[in-house]
């Protein structure tokens, strides 16, 4: 892939599965690697910037996974890192004017890895002595360490 994420989000969009992992550091798009253990071919797609504005695109992308509506698909999906509004707990305009969770899912999912693996999230950085960062803006947008701090 030349650029990953909007590749990725592209595929997804059409209707591929997917699957992210933080602490591995892999992508499967319809159960093939475009990511295994940090390596992958192209450009990721995310360019690196100061933890500060990542950690703000972050929040942006979680409230709209926040704020997406579900489908069987989504909903049958074993392991999700962030936690989402229930449908019947969705808005009336959520439901008019909000994405798909699958969509709002790999772009917030994707772009957390990409920013692990371009260096914009360095533990430290931002959640230094701590084991877990709470968005002070979005107080359900919650990051391990673990995830960040693959001790491999």
């Amino acid at each position: 892939m030349k650029n990953i994420y909007k590749e990725t989000l592209a595929k997804v969009a059409e209707g591929a599965r997917f699957s992210v992992n933080f602490e591995k550091r892999n992508l499967k798009v319809n159960g093939k690697y475009v990511i295994k253990e940090g390596k992958y071919e192209g450009e990721l797609g995310v360019s690196p910037l100061p933890v500060v504005e990542t950690l703000k695109d972050i929040e942006r992308l979680y409230h709209r996974y926040r704020h997406s509506i579900p489908s069987e698909r989504s909903d049958a999906r074993r392991k999700t890192y962030f936690q989402a509004i229930a449908e019947h707990e969705l808005s009336d305009d959520d439901m008019l004017y909000g994405e798909r969770r699958d969509n709002a899912q790999i772009a917030l999912e994707l772009y957390v890895l990409c920013s692990i693996l371009n260096g914009s999230l360095v533990w430290e950085d931002f959640a230094q002595g701590k084991w877990f960062w709470q968005s002070p803006n979005e107080k359900g947008l919650i990051i391990l360490k673990q995830w960040i701090n693959n001790n491999k």
